[in-house]
């Protein structure tokens, strides 16, 4: 299956929908594929990976890249590469618990504060009863409980393992330890448990509509000020990136 690229700041994002991604997954698995990880990457971690030349290599490994992120939708558009759509974490999630219901997957979910993953984990079951869940873990771990952890998914031989450590940890655990997990898919999911546990809610559908979710989680949480610089800075980069392309 081919998938085309677009070069956001270097990193190369896919330009594919929620369906065609689905579907991807789900060759990934029924044809037992090498483990692959997934990034939700948004303007945020984008623009750090511009700076930051180890993780920018870290995410350019990844076997995809989704656009999470009105953001990112902007830039494709403002460097001629457009995204068929904006594909986030959380709504990826809950298609695949969807799918993973309908296909038998087993699933995992590692992250999040211990009582924030287990109301995630029963809300869920609640509304897909049938889904296997194959373990969960909250992501309060030390270093040198890592290879615990590891072990432990790949005892128990899930097909999609959501992660949700935050950005980047989430993706640097992934990497570091994909071949020993031996997961079919591995998706970096960030804050995605909060919204399923009800901890956290979303955007109303007009704001994400309209790209504004970032806005509502501003106001939500004014502690995430300090990384809403980011988002001018990317834009600035992104600007730079086109004006260069044009000369």
């Amino acid at each position: 299956m081919h998938i085309a690229k677009a070069s956001i700041l270097g990193i190369p994002v896919a330009q594919i929908n929620m369906e065609q991604l689905l579907t991807w997954v789900e060759k990934r698995i029924e044809e037992r594929q090498p483990p692959a990880h997934v990034v939700t990457a948004n303007a945020e971690i984008i623009y750090r990976a511009w700076r930051d030349q180890q993780l920018a290599h870290l995410i350019q490994q990844a076997d995809l890249i989704t656009a999470d992120g009105s953001g990112v939708i902007w830039a494709g558009k403002k460097l001629n590469t457009p995204f068929p759509e904006r594909v986030t974490g959380v709504d990826l999630t809950q298609r695949l618990l969807a799918l993973a219901a309908e296909k038998g997957w087993q699933v995992y979910f590692l992250g999040a504060k211990p009582e924030v993953v287990e109301k995630a984990v029963l809300r869920v079951l609640s509304q897909y009863p049938n889904l296997q869940i194959s373990g969960y873990r909250h992501g309060y771990f030390s270093k040198q409980e890592i290879d615990q952890v590891v072990s432990n998914i790949h005892m128990v031989k899930p097909h999609l393992l959501f992660v949700a450590l935050g950005a980047p940890r989430q993706d640097y655990f992934i990497r570091e330890n994909l071949t020993r997990m031996n997961v079919p898919v591995a998706i970096g999911v960030g804050g995605t448990f909060d919204v399923l546990a009800g901890t956290v809610s979303r955007a109303p559908k007009w704001m994400q509509k309209w790209g504004l979710e970032w806005l509502y989680r501003l106001c939500k949480e004014p502690r995430r000020f300090g990384r809403m610089l980011a988002l001018p800075r990317f834009v600035w980069a992104v600007w730079q990136q086109s004006k260069n392309l044009q000369n």
